[in-house]
């Protein structure tokens, strides 16, 4: 079964309200074959979700006290959903549309907590969005796409 693994506890909250969500994601990487198939068809996917931390370990070799830290990921839930609608780079006026299903009042509030939740070093790669709410297209040579995805729990 195709999976997306994300650490956005809203998300988990309105999956196990039993109603329909909306919410935004992007891959880092390259973005998976369900994606696609979603802009197409619906899609049973699970949502895995995690809480990552970090640790500072301690180790004495020789009387020489060692630091290092550790980066620790517990896989929290699983939920298995149905994505019936998935938008490419959604514009201002589909997140307006579908701010309803998703956990947020307002669109700005909704991308703002979006794009503060990504690092530096990705938020570029995603800037059309964070800083006009998507109401430019992205440059063509940019490789990274947000998706807005709506399902369903099963």
């Amino acid at each position: 079964m195709p999976y997306l693994v994300t650490s956005d506890l809203r998300l988990l909250d309105l999956i196990d309200s039993n109603r329909t969500f909306a919410f935004l994601h992007f891959f880092r990487g390259t973005t998976p074959k369900w994606v696609y198939d979603a802009l197409l068809d619906p899609v049973v996917i699970q949502i895995q979700f995690k809480k990552s931390y970090d640790a500072t370990d301690y180790i004495n070799v020789d009387d020489i006290e060692l630091v290092g830290k550790t980066q620790y990921v517990y896989h929290m839930a699983k939920r298995n959903v149905i994505i019936y609608k998935v938008y490419k780079d959604p514009t201002y006026l589909v997140l307006l549309d579908f701010v309803k299903y998703s956990s947020y009042k307002s669109v700005e509030e909704w991308v703002d907590d979006f794009c503060n939740k990504i690092a530096n070093n990705q938020y570029f790669s995603i800037f059309y969005l964070c800083k006009s709410y998507g109401k430019r297209r992205p440059h063509r040579n940019r490789k990274r796409h947000v998706f807005l995805f709506i399902g369903e729990k099963i």
